[in-house]
Parts: C-alpha cells; structure tokens; sequence
C-alpha cells in the first residue's frame, strides 16, 4: 500500500499537515473543514493566508500550515503556523527519530488512517485477526475523538470491520457490551443492531458488572426494548393459550350436538394435555420470565413433534387415563397436529435478524428475533433528555 503521506501530494494543495518525523501532507483545507469541527477552527477563510500575485503566478497554492507537536511528552496536539504571502512558513519541520524509541510508530499509523478516511482512500489496516483490525481502528477513533471527526471516519472503520465477517459477528454475540459501547462511539448501525439484538436476547443472563459497564444510553434503550420485547411474548403466550383448533371449532349454524362434540374427544384431550404441560411450564418460570427469556421453551414449542411431550412424558397422563395402543397413538396425532398449529404462533420468535451464522448445533442459547429500527440508535435518541438522562440505578432497576 502507498504511503498517504506521498499519494496525497494534491497539485491544489492549500494546507499542510506536519507530523514528527518529516511525516508532510499536502491536502485540501475544505476537506480538512468538512471532516474535522477541530481543523475547521484554523482553517477558516480569514486565517488562511493571501497569497502575492507573484506567489499565485508561480503555482504556490499552499495558504494553511497545522503541525503535530508534543508527542515525545505524551501532549500530543495540533497547533497552526502562519503563512506568508508567498506561502513559505518559518516553522521548522521535526527531524525527530520516530524508530529509535520516544514516539511509537503505531501513533502515526493511525493518524495516516484518519487522513486517508477524510479522502475515502482505503485504510492501512492489520487485518491478521480480529484483534489486530480492532487496535487500529480503536487507535483511529481515539485520535477521532479527540479531534472532532468521528462521522468522518465512521463509515471507513465499519468497513474495516465488517470485513472480518463472521469472526466479527461472532465476537458480538460473545460480548455485546462493548461492542455495543464502541458501536455508540463511532455510530455504527450495524455494529449496534447486532449489539443490541443479543443484549436484549440475554439481558436477564448478563452478570452485575456488565450491566454496569455498558454507558448510560445504551441501558437506556436496551431497557425499554426489553420492556417491549417482553409484551411481545406475553401476547403470544396468551395467544396460545387461547387457541382452539379449527379442526374442533363448530358453526352454531351447523346445531351441533353431542355426537359432534363427542367425535373430537382426542382433539380435546390433545388440547387438554397441551395446555397443561404449558401451564406447568409458566408456573415454573420456564416461559420469558426466564433467564434465557423464554429461549429454550421457545425452542421447543418451535420443533413441535417429539421435542417435548413423547410418549415417555404421556405415560404419567397415562397412568389416569388409560387406553388401547391405538388409542395411544390416535391422540398423539392429534396432538402433533395441534403442536404443529402452535409451531407457527412462536416461528417469529425463532427468527435470527443478527447477521451471524449458524447451525441448529451450535446457535446461540438465547432470541435473536429482535426488531430494530434507526429511532432505536442512541445517537438518535431524543434530545430532551428522556432517556438518556435517567439515572443509571434507575434504568436498571427497570
């Protein structure tokens, strides 16, 4: 890859950009402004110098100069340099030997980085695993951050990212939190939609510290969308619990009596165990009080058929109501149809909205299925102070 620092020798170059170490760039200031609130405060119109006519007929275009000083100490900062009429600066150029140890090559990577993403040039980027792409890009968002320019560079970091494929997504599923948190610092949507999917879906499994380690709107938000996630369950519980099978539904037009009824005894007695075993399961907290959330009832309400109430459970239900062999498999019929009836009210839920892939084998233990939209992203949250002024203690507390 190209040294930025030599590819962006711009013919139309008005600013220069110093670094440690002979390190020179030669860009534009409007681009330098648009990027950067920090850079615009020394680059407006009249702190740019004005350039002789003798100065413009010999093609000098240089009116800025911002030099990168005190990174020996550890105070790195900018500081802009006055430009004459002919566009020369009486400021020195640092010869300071970078490799022989004061100041870390890495510092200038980064800041080449950010350059680079002000002029949507590919990054110079580590890309061995995860962990190294990450240290660059967190190297390219401090440096951002403390200069005003994050929404510059956001879109180039992402990319970084996202080209770790499914390692990355992977990674969020582990450990939403900070991803969650470095998410908000860049604006990220698609870092955050991942992020947030897999703390609401565990969000009753997360520890004390990491509850307390994510930043303040993020809980906030993570806190309604349970909130509503959790009405959402509920509503499709009752659903099923109130289901009735059409197989068994009568039309008062039809006058039916007791021979109809009758002929439906092991649709009812299907109904009548179903209902039952999910009963027990909600009195035990199996269902979205759970910690999973409701994950692993879910799941089996989703398989249907032998995944949860075989002939080896029937044979307690059994005990009380005895019958043939064929009778035994004449309701387990019926109550596979009526599982199947089911298996559609919670197939939303088993839906996987993360882009991380999986097999039935090796899923994640809690729902993916949340839905998230662009209102749900902190830096779109209301400017009132609604949610993110909450108190952490309360936010929690829910």
């Amino acid at each position: 890859m190209s040294n930025f620092s030599h590819s962006s020798n711009y013919a139309d170059s008005d600013l220069q950009v110093t670094l440690p170490g002979g390190r020179i760039y030669h860009v534009h200031a409007g681009v330098f402004r648009r990027a950067s609130k920090f850079f615009a405060q020394f680059l407006t119109e009249d702190l740019g110098a004005v350039l002789s006519t003798k100065a413009r007929k010999d093609g000098i275009t240089l009116r800025y100069r911002i030099d990168l000083v005190g990174m020996e100490t550890g105070n790195a900062r900018f500081v802009p340099r006055t430009v004459n009429s002919m566009g020369h600066c009486a400021a020195f150029n640092s010869l300071l030997d970078i490799e022989n140890g004061k100041v870390p090559n890495e510092k200038f990577k980064h800041y080449d980085n950010v350059f680079r993403s002000f002029y949507n040039e590919e990054l110079d980027i580590e890309n061995t695993n995860l962990a190294t792409a990450l240290q660059d890009c967190m190297g390219m968002v401090n440096i951002a951050e403390k200069y005003e320019c994050v929404g510059a560079i956001r879109e180039s970091v992402d990319v970084a990212l996202l080209r770790q494929g499914q390692v990355l997504f992977k990674s969020i599923s582990q450990n939403p939190v900070p991803w969650a948190n470095f998410a908000c610092r860049i604006h990220s949507p698609s870092i955050f939609k991942d992020s947030l999917i897999h703390l609401v879906g565990k969000w009753k499994m997360l520890q004390e510290d990491e509850h307390a380690n994510l930043d303040l709107p993020v809980i906030a938000i993570c806190q309604r969308k349970h909130e509503e996630f959790q009405l959402e369950k509920e509503a499709i519980e009752l659903r099923i619990l109130g289901h009735y099978s059409t197989k068994i539904q009568k039309a008062e037009s039809d006058n039916p009596g007791r021979i109809a009824y009758a002929s439906d005894i092991y649709s009812w007695m299907g109904l009548c165990l179903f209902r039952q075993w999910f009963a027990q399961n909600i009195c035990q907290g199996s269902n979205l009080q759970s910690n999973d959330g409701g994950y692993s009832f879910y799941l089996l309400l989703s398989k249907a058929g032998p995944a949860y109430l075989d002939r080896v459970q029937r044979e307690g239900f059994h005990l009380y109501f005895p019958m043939t062999q064929k009778g035994k498999t004449v309701l387990e019929n019926h109550l596979n149809l009526y599982k199947a009836e089911v298996q559609g009210f919670v197939a939303p839920l088993m839906a996987n909205r993360t882009q991380l892939e999986f097999q039935d084998h090796n899923r994640p233990n809690h729902l993916l299925c949340l839905e998230v939209s662009e209102e749900d992203y902190p830096w779109h949250a209301p400017k009132d102070g609604s949610e993110a002024g909450m108190d952490r203690d309360k936010l929690q507390s829910g």
